[in-house]
Protein backbone atom coordinates (compact mmCIF):
# COMPACT_ATOMS: atom_id res chain seq x y z
CA UNK A 1 0.00 0.00 0.00
CA UNK A 2 1.29 3.48 -0.78
CA UNK A 3 2.07 5.30 2.45
CA UNK A 4 -0.14 8.19 1.40
CA UNK A 5 -3.06 5.79 0.88
CA UNK A 6 -2.52 4.28 4.31
CA UNK A 7 -2.33 7.72 5.91
CA UNK A 8 -5.45 8.86 4.04
CA UNK A 9 -7.36 5.77 5.23
CA UNK A 10 -6.24 6.23 8.84
CA UNK A 11 -7.13 9.92 8.76
CA UNK A 12 -10.53 8.97 7.34
CA UNK A 13 -11.00 6.51 10.22
CA UNK A 14 -10.21 9.28 12.71
CA UNK A 15 -12.71 11.59 11.02
CA UNK A 16 -15.34 8.84 11.39
CA UNK A 17 -14.46 8.49 15.08
CA UNK A 18 -14.64 12.28 15.54
CA UNK A 19 -18.01 12.44 13.80
CA UNK A 20 -19.56 9.45 15.57
CA UNK A 21 -18.06 10.07 18.99
CA UNK A 22 -17.23 6.39 19.34
CA UNK A 23 -14.60 3.89 18.27
CA UNK A 24 -17.16 1.40 16.97
CA UNK A 25 -16.26 2.19 13.38
CA UNK A 26 -17.31 0.01 10.47
CA UNK A 27 -15.54 -0.92 7.29
CA UNK A 28 -18.31 0.79 5.36
CA UNK A 29 -18.09 4.09 7.26
CA UNK A 30 -14.31 4.29 6.86
CA UNK A 31 -14.41 3.16 3.23
CA UNK A 32 -17.02 5.80 2.41
CA UNK A 33 -15.03 8.53 4.18
CA UNK A 34 -11.80 7.44 2.44
CA UNK A 35 -13.47 7.18 -0.98
CA UNK A 36 -12.85 3.44 -1.23
CA UNK A 37 -15.00 0.38 -1.57
CA UNK A 38 -15.47 -1.84 1.45
CA UNK A 39 -13.51 -4.56 -0.37
CA UNK A 40 -10.72 -2.08 -1.09
CA UNK A 41 -10.46 -1.21 2.58
CA UNK A 42 -10.53 -4.89 3.57
CA UNK A 43 -7.60 -5.47 1.24
CA UNK A 44 -5.51 -3.11 3.39
CA UNK A 45 -6.95 -4.13 6.77
CA UNK A 46 -8.11 -7.77 6.92
CA UNK A 47 -9.98 -7.25 10.21
CA UNK A 48 -11.54 -4.41 12.16
CA UNK A 49 -9.02 -5.04 14.91
CA UNK A 50 -6.16 -4.69 12.41
CA UNK A 51 -7.66 -1.38 11.32
CA UNK A 52 -8.08 -0.25 14.94
CA UNK A 53 -4.48 -1.14 15.83
CA UNK A 54 -3.31 0.80 12.77
CA UNK A 55 -5.41 3.81 13.86
CA UNK A 56 -3.89 3.60 17.36
CA UNK A 57 -0.37 3.42 15.95
CA UNK A 58 -1.16 6.33 13.61
CA UNK A 59 -2.29 8.49 16.54
CA UNK A 60 0.74 7.53 18.61
CA UNK A 61 3.11 8.31 15.73
CA UNK A 62 1.60 11.79 15.37
CA UNK A 63 1.80 12.41 19.10
CA UNK A 64 5.41 11.26 19.25
CA UNK A 65 6.37 13.50 16.33
CA UNK A 66 4.71 16.51 17.96
CA UNK A 67 6.19 15.69 21.36
CA UNK A 68 9.61 15.39 19.77
CA UNK A 69 9.10 18.80 18.16
CA UNK A 70 8.32 20.22 21.62
CA UNK A 71 11.53 18.76 23.08
CA UNK A 72 14.71 20.80 22.87
CA UNK A 73 16.83 17.63 22.52
CA UNK A 74 16.44 14.18 20.93
CA UNK A 75 14.24 11.80 22.93
CA UNK A 76 17.11 9.51 23.91
CA UNK A 77 19.00 12.49 25.34
CA UNK A 78 16.03 14.03 27.17
CA UNK A 79 15.18 13.97 30.85
CA UNK A 80 11.81 13.00 32.28
CA UNK A 81 11.38 16.65 33.22
CA UNK A 82 11.82 17.72 29.59
CA UNK A 83 9.41 15.05 28.35
CA UNK A 84 6.70 16.02 30.86
CA UNK A 85 7.19 19.69 29.94
CA UNK A 86 6.77 18.77 26.26
CA UNK A 87 3.62 16.80 27.11
CA UNK A 88 2.08 19.70 29.04
CA UNK A 89 2.72 22.04 26.11
CA UNK A 90 1.48 19.52 23.52
CA UNK A 91 -1.68 18.48 25.37
CA UNK A 92 -2.56 22.02 26.43
CA UNK A 93 -2.25 23.48 22.94
CA UNK A 94 -5.12 21.42 21.61
CA UNK A 95 -2.75 18.85 20.17
CA UNK A 96 -5.11 16.03 21.01
CA UNK A 97 -8.55 15.65 19.44
CA UNK A 98 -11.72 14.23 20.94
CA UNK A 99 -11.51 11.37 18.42
CA UNK A 100 -8.01 10.54 19.60
CA UNK A 101 -9.33 10.40 23.15
CA UNK A 102 -11.96 7.90 21.97
CA UNK A 103 -9.24 5.81 20.30
CA UNK A 104 -7.20 5.88 23.51
CA UNK A 105 -10.26 4.96 25.59
CA UNK A 106 -11.08 2.04 23.31
CA UNK A 107 -7.65 0.58 23.97
CA UNK A 108 -8.21 0.90 27.71
CA UNK A 109 -11.59 -0.79 27.34
CA UNK A 110 -10.07 -3.54 25.19
CA UNK A 111 -6.74 -4.70 26.60
CA UNK A 112 -5.95 -6.57 23.37
CA UNK A 113 -5.47 -3.12 21.79
CA UNK A 114 -3.47 -1.53 24.60
CA UNK A 115 0.10 -2.66 23.81
CA UNK A 116 0.93 0.22 21.43
CA UNK A 117 -0.18 2.72 24.09
CA UNK A 118 1.80 0.95 26.80
CA UNK A 119 4.91 0.98 24.60
CA UNK A 120 4.47 4.72 23.94
CA UNK A 121 3.93 5.49 27.63
CA UNK A 122 6.95 3.46 28.75
CA UNK A 123 9.14 5.10 26.11
CA UNK A 124 8.18 8.65 26.98
CA UNK A 125 7.16 8.60 30.65
CA UNK A 126 8.97 6.33 33.09
CA UNK A 127 7.71 7.27 36.55
CA UNK A 128 9.21 4.32 38.40
CA UNK A 129 11.58 6.39 40.50
CA UNK A 130 10.15 7.80 43.73
CA UNK A 131 11.81 11.17 43.07
CA UNK A 132 9.60 11.64 40.02
CA UNK A 133 6.40 11.96 42.10
CA UNK A 134 6.10 15.70 41.40
CA UNK A 135 6.45 15.11 37.67
CA UNK A 136 3.90 12.30 37.85
CA UNK A 137 1.46 14.72 39.49
CA UNK A 138 1.94 17.22 36.64
CA UNK A 139 1.52 14.47 34.02
CA UNK A 140 -1.66 13.18 35.68
CA UNK A 141 -3.10 16.69 35.98
CA UNK A 142 -2.34 17.35 32.31
CA UNK A 143 -4.09 14.14 31.34
CA UNK A 144 -7.06 15.18 33.48
CA UNK A 145 -7.21 18.54 31.71
CA UNK A 146 -7.04 16.82 28.32
CA UNK A 147 -9.76 14.32 29.23
CA UNK A 148 -12.04 16.99 30.69
CA UNK A 149 -11.74 19.17 27.60
CA UNK A 150 -11.85 16.28 25.10
CA UNK A 151 -15.08 14.98 26.56
CA UNK A 152 -16.70 18.39 26.98
CA UNK A 153 -16.84 18.09 30.77
CA UNK A 154 -15.17 21.47 31.02
CA UNK A 155 -14.57 24.37 28.68
CA UNK A 156 -11.88 26.85 29.60
CA UNK A 157 -11.37 30.32 28.25
CA UNK A 158 -7.90 31.15 26.99
CA UNK A 159 -6.86 33.07 30.12
CA UNK A 160 -7.87 30.32 32.53
CA UNK A 161 -6.22 27.68 30.35
CA UNK A 162 -3.00 29.72 30.20
CA UNK A 163 -3.07 30.13 34.00
CA UNK A 164 -3.47 26.36 34.53
CA UNK A 165 -0.74 25.52 32.04
CA UNK A 166 1.56 28.09 33.65
CA UNK A 167 0.96 26.53 37.05
CA UNK A 168 1.69 23.04 35.70
CA UNK A 169 4.91 24.21 34.08
CA UNK A 170 5.91 25.98 37.32
CA UNK A 171 5.46 22.69 39.19
CA UNK A 172 7.90 21.05 36.79
CA UNK A 173 10.48 23.73 37.56
CA UNK A 174 10.04 23.12 41.30
CA UNK A 175 10.11 19.32 40.97
CA UNK A 176 12.87 18.44 38.49
CA UNK A 177 13.73 14.78 37.97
Amino acid sequence: MRSSSREEILNAALRVVDASGGADITYQSVATEAGLTKAGLMYHFPSKDAMMVAVIEHVIARWQAELQDALSVPLDESTLEQRVDAFVRFASEGGVTAGEFVVFSEAVRRPDLSQPWLDYLHTWFDFDARESTGLLLVWLATNGLWIAESTGIITLDADRRADLVGRLLALIERNPS
